[in-house]
């Protein structure tokens, strides 16, 4: 179940330590927090998962001017739907990933919002207190 929270009540309820450094109004006002939610990320590989799978687009590349699209940059892209998971594994422009990761998220994790041109994409900002022992791998 996804719920609608303001960030700052997040914030007061939950006292989160981000996984990375938040530009200003990162994550925005007007989040979701996951509980017991599952959720989907591609893998860069089929059969494992490493912490390199978790790292944002500003993490991976911390030169790039990112401008506007900042907030989404330190966030993590999640898919709601396992179809759609499949279905992306197919296209080009994710030819890099060979597996998918299946995540159920709680509240203390971070904060979500639907986010991009499908209904099933959101993007995670990630908490320090997210652990991923927790994972597992889908058969592809």
């Amino acid at each position: 179940m996804l719920k609608p929270y303001k960030i700052a009540d997040y914030i007061s309820e939950y006292k989160p330590e981000w996984a990375c450094t938040m530009p200003e109004g990162c994550p925005p006002e007007d989040v979701l927090v996951a509980e017991a939610h599952p959720f989907f990320r591609l893998a860069q590989k089929a059969d494992d998962y490493t912490a390199d799978d978790f790292k944002s687009y500003a993490e991976a590349d911390p030169q790039h001017q990112w401008g506007q699209m900042l907030p989404l940059a330190v966030g993590l892209s999640l898919i709601e739907d396992e179809a759609k998971a499949r279905r992306n594994l197919k296209l080009p422009m994710f030819r890099r990933y060979q597996g998918i990761i299946a995540l159920t998220l709680q509240p203390a994790d971070g904060v979500e919002k639907q986010t991009g041109a499908h209904r099933s994409h959101y993007t995670w900002w990630r908490t320090k207190a997210f652990q991923m022992s927790n994972l597992n791998m889908l058969v592809i």
